[in-house]
Parts: structure tokens; C-alpha cells; sequence
């Protein structure tokens, strides 16, 4: 039996039933399957006349639609092998493979049909080509509508008899730019693998599959041959965008979803996107339901069909299930889906098996597995580790012949009958099998650890605000072979930043990257961390190409150590002769030094400008226009671009000729604006009703660190009785500020200001509580100018200041560098600075742990320091007096600890 013959048998059974449809701007254009049948065996006479013989090869190029199912059974059909082929390749690749393949022949989409003719094949005659959307015939074009209307109503015509283990299809996997090899597969590999699949009973006459993928790759193309197999339908929908998607979703039943991890990581965030955006209360309720759902789907009942009804209509309302399938799924994603009520399963595959190797059955999924093998497949485990880890060899009916015209390639990987696939896996007790990576791309440290990078990667990608990262090896030599790391690339998901408003996105990105690591071991965690600007190169099935993603980062930082950059190309050249354009570009060169500036050259991560430098840029900016430019825009503005438009649409209108540029200096950024809000909580700081409050938190605080805590205090003598001063200490935990306000003495706690988050106090009694304990609510992302302002109000009240210079908790209790504001305040309004240790915080309540723990806490306080004596002496080599400070500062806060 045939590929063509088992369609043909399903069509004479249900001659009218729908098979294949698609969306078009006119709407649904639906074919049956006795249509289908019909067309491809009129086609494969066509094919017969026009000199395809049985085993010659037939390129096939066209974009997802009911004509290349047709045209594939008619290629097949005629005796002939397809070669299907991407239509993303370019001219060259396509070329290099029709030689390799020896076509003679393509069947292309008008789209794809001039190229193909363009290209020299390298046959002895010129490549002749089907048109699918040609009305009329040419030379060495035959359009398959005329054929169509030729044959008419005539009979069937009758076709070669085609044996079951003759060569189906050659798919080109790899060097299309080389040595191309190609995958040869039978028809019997296909229907061994169709049987299997079919006898899982996933799919019945009833269902109709959203086909998304590609049907050049086997995955996608054996989902449609059971679909068809089964009776059922195929939707195909040109658009990949979210509303196209679920209105058609909607709009045809659909009850199968299959893709790759990216599609269903993308319906993930839409939907908790969705459940962020509920109020609190009803955000509670929803993750509560979620976890009961999750922990009820393994006894069998599906409460999440029922309590997120909503969110199954949205996808039509049908979805029988999900899969999962040409790369690995976080199975954390898993598990939300079937919280959700879906049914998500996952599968595992490769071209040279035709592809489906293992399934998750529907009625025992289990995430994180790809599942257990086929019927008629075996799957072993070759030189597995102590773990059980090592390499997934496969053998069965599915497997394939060998490489095409590639003798030494199929030997490397066939042993005794058994494919060795260069994944490696472990397989459990019950024979579910679990992918750990690709043999490959497994990253051996120096210690001798195996690092599996997928593995990590889905960890760090629960952030939100990574869009993508990849890992490769950070290496100690030149030669790089002496692996001490991983180097994490993370492209940052800048919509999300933007909706948050904030802009120091590489702080950002580690700050959430070292919440994740703390639940790794300290070898899967990255030594270093780089931003990128654009997407890592995949196949067409979603999984990074890691090869190319290193060779790009070798040759980028090539680049960054070679001479300086080019000129501005011509067409960015013209757009800077604005004049405004030019001065804000020349701004910008000047304070960067870089020899060059682009338009769309981001703040941060292109010019190295970091929360403080665009306060700089801006305030000079204003100076120079004449504008009064927002606190917002500095985290509205990512790039160069936004900062002009922002300029150039202040006013409603351009603004004027720039003046002189003049950079202000922080000590008149500071002073430029009296806060009234700030002020009057100064004033108020002092009345009856802030002290009672004052002393009843302070009481209740010093009752739980003083008793659970053992609270121990040293170098009281060094505090001073009064300010103006700055109180700095080392952040570990949430206690930390009130920890500091028990251990100072009573009358100097009542003169201490804290800066504290915004969002946090704006419910009415938290934010009565926080004037009167003097906390001063700040966005430090939006409003870094404002926040600097207030606390150089506070220190010229006399007040003193609570500065946490991290400017975040410690990921592993050692200090951090200290950032560069509070050497702001320091040197500019000249106060002195109390350095102060917390000992015993870290280990109370660690980031990332839920409730605080119990062990000894201790505060060590230090000499004051004043800004003559932390200027004192040389500084560090290319540091400014600001960096000076806080590196001095550090060095004291470190001494009083006895540690680093």
C-alpha cells in the first residue's frame, strides 16, 4: 500500500466529507475528499505526461495550503519521491538542493514559481515547473488549474502501481548551504508511523486540526496524514497573528492544536497576561483555583473546563487536545494548560524516524516526558551515566532507509538496525522518556560537569521580561577550551519594560536571573549575562540554532575590538540634518564618547547610559531646547528616535533652535525643586500624632528582634545625636529597615527618613502608616530626579537619610557594589556618612524565600565619615569623585561585617 492508496481508500468510504479548508480574504475555500482524491490522481496523469517516472525526484515549494496536500498524493501517486522544501530559502539554497536531489521537476505556488525557474538546477534539461496558481501553460511552466479543467469530469486516470517500500520523500535536514543531507523515507515508514500513532486512538472522524506548521517538516506532515487517515480535517490559516488565530479557532470548531513550544508559550502569556490584569481579590482566586484544578487533573477530574470556561471559548470551545512538538516544552507550561482544563500533551520525534518516536497517551500525560514509545518502536538508553542519562538509539518500521547519496552519514548514526539519534534522555522505571539535550550542545565544564542548556533556559525564561535567551560556554582561554561558565544572551522583551516604565533593563534582567538561580545548583547558573538586540536564528520548528548563535557573538565581539564604527550610512546621514536631530546627536556623542550615534541605538544597552546619565542627558536637553521635559520621559525613552519625537512633540509643535549646550551639574539638579509633599512630611515628622506612631512600630519591632531575634548592637558610640547626615548599610531582607530603626537609639530613629516603594503605600492606611514613620513613597524607575530631590530636602532639614546603596536585596548575603546616588548626595550637599553592617538578616529571610526564618541578627555601626575624607588620596583608576564615595563606602560597610 501507498501513501495515495490509504488516502484514496478514506476518500471512497466519504466521498463528500470535508477534508481540507482555508481562510482566504474572500473566506473559506473548502476542498472534500473525494475532490482531493480527484485532483491529485489527475495531477500524477499530468506528471506521467510531462516525463516523472517512478523514482524520479519532484521538488516541492509552497506555502501551507489544500494544493500542496494535493500536490504531495500526486507526486506519490505518479511513483515519483517529493522533495519538499521551505519556502524561506533562498535562491542558492534551493538550488543546492534540487542539484543534490537530481529534480527534475517542481511543483511550486505562484509565489514560488519564478524563482524556481530562475535557478539552475543543474540537470541536463531546464527545470520544469507545476504552477498551482498558473490559468495557463507555458514552455516550461504547466499550470495545474488548466490541467484541472482539461481532465473535466473524464474518468480517473489509471496510475503506476507503486510498492510500499519505495522512497517517499527525501527531507533535507541539514547543509543546505554545504553538503546537504537528505532523509529518505518509504511509504512504509510513513503508514508504520501513521498506524502507530493511530493506534493511541488520538484522533477520531469527528476532529478538525488547526494546521500551523510547515508541512515540508515530517511533524507537521505525518499530523496530517492521520488526520486524513482518520477521516477528519485540516483548517490552514495563512496568519500566525493571536486574533487571526482564535477567530478562526472560533470560527471553524477547531478541536486539535499542534505546534511548537513558541505557539503555546505565546497563548501562555495571553492568558495569564489576562488573569495579571484582574483586580487583586479576583487575581487570588483565579491562582487559587488554578493550583486545586492542577491538583485534580491526575485523579481525573477537570474542574478548570468548568471554572475557566471563558477562556475555552475564546479557543472555540472545542479543543479536544494539544501538542506539543519539534523542541523541548517547559513542563511548567504543561501543567498550566491542564490546570486550565486542556488537555496538553507532548510528544518526541526526529526526521530520520519518520517522526513520531514517543507520546504522551491522553489519559496519562505526564509533563516534563515526551512520553512512552509507539506501538512497534523500541527505544533504548546507549552508555547512560550514574543518572541514567546518555544517548536515544531507536529502531522499528518507522526508521529510515538512510541519507541520500550520503553512505558515510548513515553509518555514522545506524548500529545493528538501531538509529542513533544525538539526544540524550533518560528513560523512567514505566518507559516514559524524558529529553535532557542534544549530544551536541552539551556544555562540559571544566570540573567536569554536564550542563544540558535547554534544560536551564526554560528556567530563566519564566521571567518576564525575557523574550528569549540562550546559553552558550563562557570560556577561560583565548582558544576557548577551557570552559569555566555559561555566558547568558538574553534578548529583553522591551514591551514589557515599556509597560512598566521602566528602563534599566540589564539590572532588571539580572536581578530576576539570580531569583531563578537560587533554586540551581551554582553550576547551571551564568557567569556572565550579555543583552542582545535581536532574535537568536531557529528552524522553522522554533529550536535555537546554537551553533550560529555562537559564531554571531565570536564575530560581534570580533567586531567590538576592531577600529572604530563607520559613518552614518546616507539614508540616516539625511534624516540628521534637522538641526535638532544633529545637536541631540552630538549631545549624546559628546557624553558617551562614542565615535558614533544612531537614531535607534538604544539608551542602555547600545550608548551604556544608565538611570543617572539619562537624568544628565535630559536636564542638559532641557536646558538646550528651553522645555520643561517630564520625570516620566526618561522611562518612556529607550532609544535616541524617542528622545527627539519626545523633544520635537513637547509643545505640540518643533521646538525652537537650540541654544548653547550647557551640562547642570547634579548639585543644581538637586536643589532645582522643592517638593511640597516632602516638606510637609518633614514638618510633620515632629508632631505627637508621628511619634506615637513612631514609637508603637518601633515598640513592636524591637519586641520580635530583641526576643526571637536576639538583636545584638555595636558601635553605638560612633552615632551621631542629630543630622544632617546619610545612614548606608548592606541589604539582605525585608527586615533590614526596621531592624536599623530598633537598633539606632530612640531620639536619633525619630530624625530618620526612609525612601520607600510607591506602589507599596498607596492603599489610604499604608500610606498614613508610612508618613508617620517617615517613609517617603518613590518610583525610583520613573521618577529617579524626583526621588534624588526629596531625599537632598531631607539632608538640608538637618534629617538623616536611610540609603540602601545595592539598591537591591543580596542574592547570596555578600555586599554588593554600591550604586552611584548616594555619592551624589555625599559630595554635593557635603554631609556625613554613618556606615552601619547587618549581620544574621540574610540568613533570616534570604530573596526568594516566602517567611522570614529565625537566627541571630547583629548591627555593627562605624566611624562617620565625611566626603573630604572618602575624596581623600588617589581613587580608583577611571572613577569619578561620585564612584569614589560609593566604593569607599563599600570598602567600610564590607570592614565592619569582617567579610566580603
Amino acid at each position: 500500500m501507498s501513501l495515495f492508496s490509504a488516502f484514496e481508500a478514506v476518500a471512497a468510504r466519504q466521498p463528500d466529507r470535508l477534508a481540507l479548508q482555508i481562510k482566504e480574504a474572500t473566506g473559506y475555500r473548502r476542498l472534500t475528499y473525494g475532490v482531493v482524491a480527484r485532483q491529485a490522481r489527475t495531477l500524477a496523469a499530468a506528471l506521467g505526461l510531462a516525463g516523472a517516472r517512478p523514482g524520479d525526484r519532484v521538488a516541492l515549494v509552497s506555502e501551507n495550503r489544500p494544493e500542496w496536500t494535493v500536490a504531495y498524493f500526486a507526486v506519490t501517486a505518479a511513483g515519483a519521491t517529493a522533495v519538499p522544501l521551505d519556502v524561506q530559502l533562498s535562491d542558492a539554497e534551493v538550488a543546492n538542493v534540487l542539484r543534490h536531489a537530481g529534480c527534475r521537476m517542481a511543483i511550486a505556488s505562484g509565489k514560488q514559481a519564478p524563482r524556481l525557474l530562475g535557478v539552475d538546477a543543474g540537470g541536463a534539461a531546464p527545470l520544469r515547473v507545476v504552477d498551482l496558481d498558473a490559468e495557463g501553460s507555458g514552455d516550461r511552466v504547466l499550470a495545474f488549474r488548466a490541467i484541472l479543467r482539461e481532465a473535466g469530469a473524464s474518468a480517473p486516470p489509471s496510475l503506476p502501481s507503486v510498492q510500499d517500500d519505495a522512497l517517499a520523500s527525501i527531507l533535507y535536514t541539514s547543509g543546505t548551504t554545504g553538503t546537504p543531507k537528505g532523509v529518505m523515507l518509504s511509504h512504509s515508514n510513513f503508514l508504520a508511523n501513521a498506524r502507530s500513532i493511530l493506534d493511541f486512538g488520538l484522533v477520531n472522524a469527528e476532529d478538525n486540526l488547526l494546521a500551523l506548521l510547515p508541512l515540508h517538516h515530517a511533524f507537521p506532515f505525518m499530523v496530517q496524514l492521520i488526520l486524513l487517515y482518520s477521516g477528519a480535517h485540516l483548517t490552514f490559516l495563512a496568519s500566525l497573528k493571536a486574533p487571526d488565530l482564535l477567530a478562526c479557532m472560533q470560527e471553524t470548531g477547531v478541536t486539535l492544536l499542534v505546534g511548537v513550544p513558541q505557539l503555546f508559550y505565546m497563548l501562555h502569556k495571553g492568558i495569564f497576561d489576562e488573569i495579571g490584569r484582574r483586580p487583586l481579590p479576583l487575581r487570588f482566586l483565579m491562582q487559587w483555583l488554578l493550583r486545586l484544578s492542577g491538583a485534580l487533573r491526575p485523579l481525573g477530574i477537570n474542574l478548570g473546563r468548568i471554572v475557566f470556561a471563558p477562556v475555552h471559548r475564546k479557543f472555540g470551545g472545542r479543543i479536544h487536545f494539544m501538542a506539543s512538538g519539534g523542541a523541548r516544552l517547559d513542563p511548567v507550561i504543561a501543567r498550566d494548560f491542564l490546570a486550565l482544563g486542556f488537555t496538553m500533551t507532548e510528544g518526541y520525534g526526529l526526521t530520520e524516524t519518520a517522526p513520531v518516536v514517543c507520546f504522551n497517551p491522553l489519559g496519562r500525560v505526564r509533563p516534563g516526558s515526551v512520553g512512552i514509545p509507539l506501538p512497534g518502536v523500541e527505544v533504548k538508553i546507549v552508555n547512560p551515566d550514574v543518572e541514567g542519562v546518555g544517548e536515544i538509539a531507536i529502531r522499528g518500521p518507522n526508521v529510515m532507509q538512510g541519507y541520500y547519496q550520503n553512505s558515510a552519514a548513515t553509518a555514522e548514526v545506524m548500529r545493528d538496525g538501531w538509529f542513533l539519534s544525538g539526544d540524550l534522555g533518560v528513560l523512567s522505571a514505566d518507559g516514559y522518556l524524558t529529553i535532557t539535550g542534544r549530544a551536541k550542545e552539551v556544555i562540559v565544564l571544566s570540573s567536569g560537569k554536564n550542563i544540558y542548556p535547554e534544560e536551564v533556559e526554560e528556567q530563566y525564561l519564566k521571567s518576564p521580561y525575557i523574550e528569549e535567551l540562550c546559553l552558550i560556554p563562557q570560556a577561560s582561554d583565548r582558544a576557548g577550551a577551557t570552559v569555566e561558565g555559561l555566558l547568558a544572551l538574553v534578548l529583553p522583551d522591551l514591551d514589557t519594560f515599556r509597560a512598566q516604565g521602566m528602563t534599566n533593563v540589564f539590572e532588571t534582567i539580572r536581578w530576576d536571573m539570580e531569583n531563578v538561580g537560587r533554586d540551581l545548583p551554582p553550576y547551571k547558573r551564568p557567569t556572565g549575562l550579555v543583552i542582545v538586540k535581536e532574535g537568536f536564528p531557529r528552524t522553522r520548528l522554533g529550536k535555537i540554532q546554537r551553533h550560529l548563535v555562537q559564531q554571531q557573538f565570536q564575530a560581534e565581539r570580533a567586531k567590538e575590538a576592531g577600529p572604530a564604527e563607520a559613518p552614518l550610512p546616507e539614508t540616516e546621514a539625511a534624516l540628521v540634518e534637522d538641526e535638532v536631530r544633529r545637536r541631540v546627536l552630538e549631545d549624546l556623542r559628546e557624553a558617551t564618547q562614542k565615535p558614533a550615534v544612531r537614531l535607534d541605538d538604544n539608551l542602555e544597552l547600545d550608548l551604556g547610559m544608565d538611570s543617572l546619565a539619562r537624568v544628565e542627558m535630559l536636564v542638559a536637553l532641557e536646558g538646550m531646547f528651553d522645555v520643561k521635559i517630564p520625570d516620566e520621559a526618561a522611562a518612556e525613552c529607550f532609544t535616541v528616535r524617542e528622545v527627539i519625537e519626545r523633544l520635537q512633540t513637547l509643545r505640540g509643535v518643533p521646538v525652537g533652535p537650540p541654544g548653547p549646550s550647557r551640562r547642570r551639574g547634579w548639585g543644581e539638579i538637586l536643589t532645582a525643586s522643592r517638593l511640597a509633599e516632602v516638606q510637609a512630611m518633614v514638618e510633620a515628622s515632629s508632631r505627637p500624632s508621628a511619634s506615637v506612631i513612631t514609637a508603637i512600630s518601633r515598640g513592636m519591632c524591637a519586641a520580635l528582634f530583641k526576643s526571637v531575634y536576639r538583636l545584638r548592637v555595636e558601635g553605638l558610640q560612633h552615632v551621631p545625636s542629630h543630622g544632617p547626615m546619610i545612614l548606608v548599610a548592606n541589604h539582605c531582607s525585608f527586615f533590614d529597615a526596621f531592624i536599623l530603626a530598633v537598633a539606632l537609639p530612640y531620639r536619633t530613629s525619630q530624625q530618620v527618613f526612609y525612601l520607600g516603594f510607591e506602589w507599596f503605600f498607596r492603599h489610604p492606611l499604608l500610606a498614613r502608616w508610612g508618613r508617620g514613620v517617615r517613609v517617603i513613597p518613590v518610583d525610583m524607575d520613573t521618577y529617579l530626579v524626583r526621588a534624588l530631590q526629596a531625599s537632598a530636602l531631607v539632608l538640608k532639614q538637618g534629617r538623616i537619610l536611610c540609603v540602601f546603596p545595592e539598591g537591591e536585596r543580596s542574592v547570596d548575603g555578600r555586599v554588593r557594589p554600591f550604586r552611584k546616588g548616594g555619592g551624589i548626595l555625599v559630595k554635593e550637599l557635603k554631609v556625613p556618612v554613618l556606615p552601619a553592617y547587618i549581620s544574621g538578616s540574610f540568613e533570616t529571610w534570604p530573596r526568594g524565600q516566602s517567611l522570614p526564618g529565625i537566627h541571630r541578627i547583629g548591627v555593627r555601626f562605624g566611624p562617620v565619615a565625611t566626603p573630604a575624607a572618602l575624596l581623600s588620596g588617589e581613587g580608583p583608576r577611571g572613577a569619578d569623585d561620585f564612584e569614589t564615595i560609593v566604593m569607599r563606602l563599600r570598602e567600610r560597610v564590607i570592614a565592619l561585617g569582617g567579610k566580603t
